[in-house]
Formats: C-alpha cells, structure tokens, sequence
C-alpha cells in the first residue's frame, strides 16, 4: 500500500471546494506557515484562531447559515456579525480592537494581515506577522465573544 500511494502524484492544493473563505484570506494554504502559527499557541488561543480562519464561529453570520441564531444581525445593530465586522468595524469592542491598532493603523481592516494568511499583494518571501496575529487572538479573548458561554 506504501509503495503504491508513492507513485500517486503529490497534490499540494486544497480543492476548489474546499475552504473558500479560508483560501481568500490566505492565499498560501495550505502552507508550513499555518503550523508553524498553531505551534505558538495554547489550545484556548487556537480556537478563536481557526474560528477567525475558517469563519465558522460563534458569530452570528455563521449560527445564522447553520440555522443556530435567528439572525445573522451582529448586536450593535449596524450591520451582519462577520468576522470583519467584529474584528474591525464593530462598535461594541472599540476598545478592546486597542491590542490591533498598537500593533498596525496602517494595515486594520486586513484580515489576511491580522489572521497570519498571505493576501494576494504580499510578496512572495512573506512571513505572518505574529505580533499581529497575537493580536487579534489577544481581542478576540478579551470580547469573550467567541467563548461558548458568552452571552
């Protein structure tokens, strides 16, 4: 068995089905980069990590698409509770977003950036910025909003 998936050609691509919301915010999956982040964080950080990755969260946008809220409405009532609204836009958390700022004004707004993913006008010797990502994990912990007792 060995032998035989050996000579199978080496597929190093997610399929096209596969992970869209992930592959748009990181445009080098799948990559080393991603374990060498995992590898820095505690278990508690990686969840809210892959929750903000994958976009299969505890927010409302998501709970909303799996039939699990009834309302894709984030609470501050401005607009759907995606992981772009909470992590940049929302007004509930202005103050805790402070971690993400000191980290980058120029860059807020870039998912690809404060997720540790490649957005496709990095150049090609890139590498995640982990002061970022300890960031947006850093917020994301302080907003409790992606715990599962978060009320």
């Amino acid at each position: 068995l060995n032998v035989a998936r050996s000579m199978l050609p080496v597929n190093s691509s997610l399929p096209d089905n596969v992970g869209k919301y992930s592959k748009r915010i990181d445009t080098a999956l799948p990559g080393k980069h991603t374990k060498t982040i995992y590898d820095q964080l505690t278990s508690r950080e990686a969840s809210m990590l892959v929750q903000l990755r994958t976009g299969m969260s505890r927010l409302n946008d998501h709970l909303y698409r799996i039939k699990a809220a009834p309302s894709d409405r984030c609470a501050c009532g401005q607009a759907r509770e995606t992981v772009d609204h909470f992590l940049f836009r929302c007004t509930k958390w202005v103050t805790q977003r402070k971690c993400m700022q000191d980290c980058s004004t120029t860059r807020m707004g870039n998912l690809s950036f404060f997720l540790g993913g490649k957005a496709s006008s990095d150049k090609q010797n890139w590498t995640p910025d982990m002061r970022a990502v300890r960031a947006t994990i850093t917020f994301a912990i302080s907003t409790g909003r992606l715990l599962a007792n978060y009320s």
